[in-house]
């Protein structure tokens, strides 16, 4: 039998528990225990030191994309040629949740969402396949499909060439040549440049030399194939041995093409390509310009992939461009690095737990002998570099979330530490020495401790199930919390009391004087205030209960009306961007107008706010700047209706305004875009899907128009709503032509007429080349001044069988419509999205959320029969994660349930172990009132960690209660509930203080890299303290209550913890 077994504080009757002799073997070896916390301590380093650095997980949207661009055509014949049949095909596959098509001008997109659990690469293949199956797809003139499951890259740094002395020919060579450098890098894999039209090689054909000549587009087009190309005929085996036979005439630079025989006459004359054309080795046919402080620019992207660390990609960038001898006339330098926030981030999380750390050792001190502080403190980083020795196992990197999971997990780590370590003390006080109080104190809470450690992890278990963006920013957090646990309990009873066996103290003067002196203040601030209040709670058990619950109805209410609740906010970037769309077809000087407009603003800003916060200010006409990118995409959205201008600001420590400040100060001082579709700003380091965004979806297109309408216009009327934009687009002016009956019978066909006019003024693609990294279309068309005018249309010659020319105008009508630039379908019905941001000193998400779908939506639905109004955006990600926590938190309860009935031996006890989770929850609530914080589901889970240590050190309370109640069954309920109290007041009171200190610089830090997770520490803070209340006061009273009743009905030592159906839990 265990020495341990008969000490004081222990009941006897403990017998050969395997959990006690491991224990006491470690106990006793303390050779063991030093070499298990060296390996703990070591590996985790190690382990720490090789793990990839990221600022935030990688985000698998569990989309499959299909991209297939359809040069030339208009969105209406997008949707109709391509998505339509593509959506056939697709919404019947298995494993696929939701199919969104989107058609724009030459480009259609359909969105293949998965079901929650289907196997991404199956369903990947299930897709190709149905693709595959479709007969004569793509349509003619349409590029193959591109199929990829999505991925994001996010950009980790990007690169400024800039000049104002080359011209834009030769600063893309100076870009191209950094690029090149930049690849030669043996970690870099993913650079691409950004602000440049892609290369292409322009055959400009001369109308008149056409004619002249009676070549068409089409036959120049197809000459050029038939001459410059690379073919291989065959083998030619003679005695010698074989010869390779072999044509390689393909040419690969403009001026290579100009010598290209269109005709060769039987009186020897021959017409050739520079007879009847212009050829220019430049750029493809639209207008993308950059610029940074004024200087034209073009930028180098240059992202992570998955097998890199990001930091170490960053640097080694960095070493190239710091030490880069550039073209003479030319800059090139780190124009954003998103490393130096990721470093910031990480700064921030680690200093404040360095610091929280030295605040909780020196607080042990002035309470423990030095031995006992020393090694209740070690056990916190031997527990979380322990932890880290396990990710790379699972595939866990370092990044901000998983550094602030680690921080969460101290609350809890301290907790049990302390209760050990406390116990331990309590046990010298008593009399015992050396090994045997080392394994008495361990022994006397291993199974309260080891219980509540199991149920909090349970309690994270939930947060593993949730999807979406949201949801996987976050799940992996329950997988890091039982790892830092399971790790804790290994250090609390293995480690711990190997290195408390020792009798002699640590503490030395003056530091013994201190702490007799605060163990003393603490004995009378229980003996003489908290035993009197605990004695009056229990006297008047119901109306303590009473009072404790009309406070926490009472703090619920007023911190409910007092916050606001934002689902997930995300951290801000040191820069802040502002996407502006106009209306397809645009001229480019129009929208480069409006982003001088915006470069304006952003410098009044500047000067606005005092402090110079503004950096840099680069802008890019013709697209858009990009967070992200698409693995595996190569297709990008261009066009003259498009910009973006972004406003680069210094580090928080610099400047006095937050991101947000500074947004709302650059978009007033905007003002009004004459003509502008949308601009979209944006301040969040990772691009968030709209804050208010939901789909109507109708068969009947002009419903969905109308009811667009109609909701954009309801958006308007909510004052806190702005930003309001939808999906539709301003309609675009569009000419269809239909063939006359004159047109009809001189013998043409509407293909014939379509070819003709789209070979003049869209181009004819000769074909494609390979040069260097980039593939280079080859395109012959009418020069642009041919392609401007409607009269130059109309007066358009088309040549009809048998050779001869007549004007456009004479065969064909032209009809003008106008047609929408962007139109959606939603698993193959109409549909169209309305998105909004909400001004946060006006309201919070939610309400305006609740207020459009108790008021606007059902209006709308009664309005236009069969209209679906479908929440999408981030407010989807809410709802998506709510619905699987209302199914996973449940089971959770129950396993927690399960757990402690079989530690306590009772159907009663576990409830009131939970009975102080709402007051953990009403001071969690509570804290965000008084510190100014949002609710959010961060605070949630911060709430969830504080339970935890609720449900541990009420479990070690009525651990302690039930073995009151078996050493004598005629012990009074009253009586031991207040024992029990008194005893187990020293490590309440511990465990709050320490963990509350120890998250204190987080809370007053208020950096900016944390903001999206410090309502989880609010939570804790604030939980803690209620819940240390509802401990000494509320949960003893329901005790008495519950078990004075039984007492009362069946007679003394009848309560809830006797009779055989509670007895001292697992140490039984």
């Amino acid at each position: 039998m265990n020495q341990a077994a008969h000490t004081p504080g222990t009941p006897g009757a403990e017998g050969n528990n395997p959990f006690h002799d491991i224990i006491a073997f470690f106990a006793r070896n303390t050779v063991a225990g030093n070499l298990l916390m060296l390996l703990l301590l070591g590996g985790g380093l190690f382990a720490a030191s090789n793990l990839e650095i990221e600022d935030y997980p990688d985000l698998d949207s569990r989309q499959i994309s299909i991209t297939v661009p359809f040069p030339g055509s208009s969105p209406a014949e997008v949707e109709e040629s391509v998505n339509r049949r593509l959506e056939e095909n697709l919404i019947a596959v298995e494993g696929v949740r939701r199919v969104t098509s989107t058609a724009t001008e030459g480009l259609g997109t359909v969105t293949v969402q998965l079901e929650p659990f289907a196997d991404p690469v199956t369903v990947l293949d299930d897709v190709m396949s149905a693709v595959d199956r479709i007969e004569g797809f793509p349509p003619l003139n349409a590029e193959q499909p591109e199929i990829v499951l999505t991925k994001a890259h996010r950009i980790i740094m990007t690169v400024a060439v800039t000049s104002t002395a080359l011209s834009r020919t030769e600063l893309r060579a100076a870009a191209e040549r950094v690029q090149e450098d930049l690849l030669a890098l043996p970690s870099l894999s993913m650079v691409s440049l950004f602000g440049a039209a892609d290369r292409e090689i322009s055959i400009v054909v001369s109308e008149e030399q056409l004619r002249r000549n009676n070549l068409t587009i089409s036959e120049l087009a197809r000459a050029i194939r038939e001459s410059s190309l690379n073919v291989s005929s065959g083998e030619l085996r003679t005695d010698a041995g074989g010869l390779i036979l072999r044509t390689d005439q393909k040419r690969m630079v403009g001026e290579d093409f100009l010598d290209v025989v269109l005709i060769a006459n039987i009186d020897g004359t021959i017409v050739r390509l520079r007879d009847v054309a212009t050829v220019i080795d430049g750029f493809a046919d639209v207008d993308v310009d950059g610029e940074v402080d004024g200087v034209p620019a073009m930028f180098l992207n240059i992202r992570a992939a998955d097998i890199h660390d990001m930091t170490q990609l960053a640097s080694e960038a960095r070493n190239l461009i710091e030490n880069y001898e550039p073209p003479a006339g030319a800059s090139v330098f780190v124009w954003d690095d998103n490393t130096a926030l990721t470093g910031a981030q990480f700064r921030t999380v680690i200093g404040a737990g360095l610091l929280g750390f030295a605040l909780v050792f020196l607080f042990l001190s002035l309470v423990f002998d030095f031995r006992i502080a020393v090694w209740v403190a070690i056990g916190v980083p031997t527990s979380m570099l322990g932890a880290l020795l396990f990710f790379p196992a699972f595939g866990l990197t370092l990044n901000v979330v998983t550094l602030f999971t680690l921080l969460l997990a101290v609350g809890i780590v301290v907790d049990d530490a302390v209760v050990v370590g406390e116990s331990i003390a309590t046990q010298r006080e008593n009399g015992l020495r050396g090994t045997r109080a080392a394994i008495a104190g361990a022994n006397a809470v291993v199974a309260p401790v080891t219980v509540g450690v199991l149920t909090t992890m349970i309690a994270f278990v939930p947060l593993a199930f949730t999807f979406g963006p949201t949801g996987q920013m976050l799940n992996t957090m329950p997988l890091i919390i039982v790892l830092v646990l399971s790790v804790s309990l290994i250090e609390a009873f293995l480690i711990l009391p190997a290195h408390l066996s020792h009798s002699a103290p640590w503490s030395r003067p003056p530091l013994t004087g201190i702490q007799v002196s605060v163990r003393k203040r603490l004995n009378n601030l229980r003996d003489r205030w908290v035993v009197g209040a605990i004695a009056s709670a229990v006297r008047r058990p119901y109306l303590t209960i009473v009072t404790s619950v009309v406070l926490v109805i009472g703090v619920a209410l007023v911190a409910m009306a007092g916050t606001q609740w934002m689902f997930l906010r995300t951290a801000d970037a040191n820069r802040i961007q502002a996407d502006i769309v106009f209306p397809t077809g645009t001229p480019y000087e129009t929208t480069w107008a409006a982003a001088e407009q915006l470069i304006e603003a952003a410098h009044a800003t500047n000067r606005q706010a005092g402090d110079d916060p503004v950096t840099t200010v680069a802008a890019v006409v013709g697209h858009h700047f990009g967070a992200y990118r698409i693995q595996g995409s190569k297709k990008s959205t261009y066009g003259t209706h498009l910009a973006s201008v972004t406003m680069h600001i210094r580090d928080e420590s610099q400047r006095s305004l937050r991101p947000a400040d500074l947004e709302t100060m650059w978009r007033l001082n905007a003002g009004q875009v004459r003509g502008v579709e949308s601009i979209r700003y944006n301040t969040a380091l990772i691009p968030n899907d709209a804050e208010i965004q939901y789909a109507l979806v109708h068969p009947d297109e002009d419903t969905v128009v109308a009811a667009t309408n109609d909701l954009r216009g309801a958006f308007g009327n909510i004052p806190a709503l702005f930003q309001v934009e939808d999906s539709l687009g301003e309609s675009k002016r569009q000419f269809d032509l239909e063939l006359t009956e004159a047109g009809i019978a001189a013998g043409l066909s509407p293909a014939g007429l379509a070819m003709q006019l789209r070979n003049r003024f869209y181009g004819a693609e000769v074909q494609r080349i390979q040069r260097g990294r980039e593939e280079i279309r080859v395109m012959a068309r009418y020069p642009q001044e041919r392609r401007r005018s409607v009269r130059e249309l109309l007066d358009e010659r088309i040549l009809r069988p048998g050779g001869a020319q007549i004007p456009l105008s004479a065969v064909a009508r032209i009809i003008e419509t106008r047609d929408f630039s962007t139109l959606t379908r939603i698993d193959g019905v109409r549909a169209a999205t309305v998105s909004g941001r909400v001004d946060r000193r006006l309201s919070s998400p939610n309400a305006v959320m609740s207020e459009i779908e108790d008021d606007v939506a059902p209006r709308l639905s009664g309005r236009y029969e069969g209209l679906r109004v479908v929440r999408q955006g981030r407010g989807e990600g809410q709802s998506e994660v709510n619905r699987i926590l209302r199914f996973t938190v449940p089971l959770a309860l129950l396993f927690m349930y399960f757990l402690m009935a079989v530690q306590l031996r009772s159907y009663w006890q576990p409830a009131l172990v939970l009975a102080g989770l709402p007051f953990a929850i009403a001071g969690g609530l509570l804290a965000h009132v008084v510190l100014g914080y949002d609710l959010s589901i961060t605070s949630v889970f911060g709430m969830v960690a504080v339970g935890g240590v609720v449900v541990n050190d009420t479990l070690v309370l009525m651990d302690r209660y039930n073995r009151i109640r078996a050493e004598s069954a005629a012990t009074p309920a009253i009586a031991a509930v207040s024992a029990a109290a008194r005893q187990r007041f020293r490590a309440i009171f511990l465990t709050t203080i320490t963990t509350i200190v120890g998250l204190m610089p987080v809370i007053y830090g208020k950096s900016e890299v944390t903001q999206g997770l410090l309502p989880m520490v609010v939570s804790m803070a604030g939980g803690l303290i209620a819940a240390g209340a509802a401990l000494l006061f509320f949960v003893p009273a329901l005790v008495l209550i519950v078990d004075g009743t039984r007492e009362a009905i069946l007679g003394p030592g009848q309560s809830a913890s006797s009779g055989g159906e509670v007895g001292p839990g697992l140490t039984a």
